[in-house]
């Protein structure tokens, strides 16, 4: 079934428009948009139970070494969002309605200079330069709000493996490098039919579960606005999560999350039925038809200066299955220090390592290949792990302006250890309308 969203459909939607990680409707608040309260009219529709959101977010990206030249590229990311409250709006208690699209435009760095990169230095780069559906959803509340029941165009990251990205590299991003748990791990801006069912008998404790189609279609640029995706279904992505949100008081708080998925898609795995890599040669391809991975993500608020301030680290780690995955490990640890500066209580520095890891299959075929080579023959790379490390200073320029510089580090880029060492210097903007 083929359904596509009407110009009219657009336009009564972009009349509700909310942030992509509101959990549910907040007090508005001026001060976190340009165009401030218009004249008290976004109050009044937030009182009424509509609130909206209209924000561009870029990242440029300069490389001073490594790669093949000296580049710069420039990708951007234009958001349109929306939620409903339907309690105020029609007395339906405890539903919410959401609505996002997504048009993402630009060049990666990594493309541009060829540097071989596992995870790619512009995180908001990627799924196409297209205009998307990426939420159309319904959320039910029961039982004073210990059970949520979720349900429509989803993208798994807004409920499993979601936590702060304040880097612009993708190993940073949990958003991002959570497409790394699956290729049919349809993270933002792209969306699947889907359900997630959330329970939490304390609002500490969370346990999840949720369900996403995974039709290839739903990677064509032809998808864009439709409701529908085209072409037989091929499976189902199942995920579960443990989280665990303590507060201490005084600011000082944390999310601790643990999760696993399970995908029912047929996969090619990353060697043959030779044990060399399957790309490199015409011997039959072994395929699977699940595969499995996990993963941690980890928040720990260390200080706090009372006015949401103070020192927040962080430590994550994907595991994705070794047959048939290419990247098979992202791990990531770091912090960020919002208020750093007395003087500017609203700036925040970050620093972050990462190790990317090449599948441990993949690296076996690697080698089996060079050590069966005929005499004479070319070797072929054999990949390992690179290393990312980041280091920004996010500025408050504005009431919703942010401009983050940034200096990437990248050593043995795509985890070949005789690959140039890349330098890349960022730049971030970020305006909420």
């Amino acid at each position: 079934m083929k359904i596509s969203i009407t110009p009219l459909a657009l336009a009564l939607l972009a009349t509700g428009l909310v942030s992509a990680n509101a959990a549910r409707a907040a007090e508005f608040d001026p001060n976190q948009h340009i165009g401030g309260d218009w004249g008290g009219w976004r109050s009044d529709l937030a009182n009424d139970g509509v609130q909206f959101k209209l924000g561009h977010f870029s990242q440029t990206a300069h490389n001073t070494s490594g790669g093949d030249s000296h580049e710069t590229a420039y990708a951007d990311q234009f958001f349109l969002g929306g939620y409903f409250d339907l309690d105020k709006l029609w007395g339906w208690r405890g539903a919410e309605f959401k609505v996002e699209i997504t048009n993402r435009n630009g060049e990666l760095i990594n493309n541009k200079a060829n540097i071989p990169t596992l995870l790619q230095s512009q995180q908001i780069y990627g799924r196409g330069t297209v205009t998307r559906l990426t939420q159309f959803s319904l959320t039910q509340r029961l039982f004073d709000d210990h059970l949520s029941i979720k349900a429509g165009r989803l993208y798994p990251d807004a409920d499993f493996f979601a936590l702060s990205c304040n880097f612009q590299h993708l190993t940073f991003c949990s958003g991002g490098s959570s497409n790394n748990i699956s290729s049919s791990w349809y993270g933002s801006p792209l969306s699947a039919w889907g359900g997630v069912v959330s329970f939490t008998p304390d609002h500490q404790w969370f346990f999840k579960v949720g369900g996403y189609d995974t039709n290839p279609e739903t990677l064509s640029k032809n998808q864009g606005l439709k409701l529908g995706t085209s072409g037989d279904d091929s499976g189902t992505l199942m995920a579960a999560e443990v989280e665990f949100k303590p507060d201490y008081g005084n600011g000082i708080d944390g999310d601790y999350k643990i999760g696993a998925t399970r995908n029912s898609s047929n996969r090619t795995r990353v060697y043959d039925v030779t044990g060399l890599p399957t790309s490199l040669t015409d011997n039959a391809a072994v395929v699977q038809n699940t595969d499995n991975a996990f993963y941690f993500n980890f928040e720990q608020q260390v200080t706090s200066n009372g006015a949401g301030g103070g020192l927040r680290l962080f430590a994550s780690m994907i595991r994705a299955d070794q047959d048939v995955a290419t990247v098979g490990e992202v791990l990531a640890v770091g912090g960020f220090w919002k208020g750093f500066l007395p003087s500017r209580p609203d700036d925040r520095i970050g620093l972050a390592f990462g190790r990317n890891a090449v599948s441990d299959k993949l690296t076996d075929a690697q080698r089996l290949y060079d050590r069966t080579l005929p005499a004479g023959a070319t070797p072929i790379g054999v990949q390992h792990y690179e290393y990312p490390i980041e280091l920004n200073y996010n500025i408050a320029a504005y009431r919703g302006i942010e401009i983050m510089p940034s200096i990437q580090y990248i050593r043995h880029p795509g985890g070949y250890a005789d690959a140039d060492s890349a330098t890349i210097l960022g730049l971030q903007v970020s305006l909420d309308f």
